[in-house]
């Protein structure tokens, strides 16, 4: 069953950034739980479009929530999408018992911008950062799995240069999306700050961080990626291993490209399915 939230006023909020998948028939059970936040280079993309991911994480004994968040053009500032995620994860927290949902058995999953969005999220409510005049309180997750995500991101000449690159591509027949990426790019990332989760930890001393919102983080990457190469996820993973005291690592890489496993679940392939199955219960 799929279940929008309209249970008190800040799930009036959460109304209308996520749909909660769970079992009536089994809601005393308290279930893991697992959230998904969609990709699409910050501009497009929504829960509609990978609501199979909260009908294959149902079926396969989760309570799962699939977010929305605000997208360019409708903001133009990151920390607007850090904290609608972050609001739909204290509502999750504090409401998932209602749907059968374990909320100390919580996993985040992003995908591509939404690996970006979930993993910067959670960097900093973990540090208690302010975003938007709010002070991000840190919560606590089993396990954070970036899919084909970037995580520190170009600055200066070389994001300029990327966007003109874009822009560029985005004149070939059948590119024209791309175009609207780096329209989005410029407007959300040049000129700003505090979007890179990278960046935020370089701050940090050796082993100044004793916990840093997730148990385990497992970061997804494909040998054929074009859009989010394999190696993006190696900063964040030196910055973990050199930050943070208690904290599991896992990096996993697939033959595919960038939307390998998401394909993979909408088209029901079983070894894709296993495969993503065998990643998020590596902490139960």
């Amino acid at each position: 069953m799929k279940s929008l939230l309209f249970l008190n006023l800040i799930a009036l909020f959460v109304a209308l950034i996520a749909d909660v998948y769970y079992d009536e028939a089994t809601i005393i059970q308290k279930k893991p739980v697992v959230m998904h936040v969609h990709g699409g280079s910050w501009c497009e993309g929504s829960k509609d479009k990978e609501g199979f991911m909260g009908e294959f994480f149902q079926k396969n004994g989760f309570v799962s929530v699939v977010v929305n968040y605000r997208l360019y053009p409708e903001t133009e500032y990151i920390d607007d999408m850090v904290e609608d995620i972050y609001k739909t994860i204290q509502w999750t927290l504090n409401n998932i018992a209602i749907y059968g949902g374990d909320a100390s058995q919580f996993t985040l999953i992003g995908h591509s911008a939404g690996a970006h969005l979930a993993t910067l999220t959670t960097v900093k409510a973990a540090l208690g950062m302010e975003v938007n005049g709010i002070t991000l309180k840190p919560f606590h997750l089993k396990h954070l799995i970036p899919l084909n995500g970037r995580h520190e991101i170009e600055e200066g000449d070389e994001l300029l240069a990327s966007i003109a690159q874009l822009r560029q591509l985005g004149n070939i027949p059948g590119l024209s999306f791309l175009a609207n990426y780096a329209e989005a790019r410029e407007h959300l990332l040049v000129g700003k700050s505090g979007y890179d989760q990278v960046k935020i930890l370089k701050q940090y001393g050796d082993k100044s961080i004793e916990f840093l919102g997730a148990e385990k983080y497992t970061f997804v990457e494909c040998d054929e990626d074009t859009v989010d190469p394999m190696g993006l996820s190696d900063p964040m993973i030196a910055q973990l291993e050199r930050t943070v005291v208690n904290v599991s690592i896992d990096h996993r890489i697939y033959h595919g490209g960038h939307t390998y496993i998401l394909d993979g679940i909408e088209n029901h392939d079983a070894e894709i399915e296993n495969e993503l199955l065998d990643i998020v219960n590596s902490v139960y």
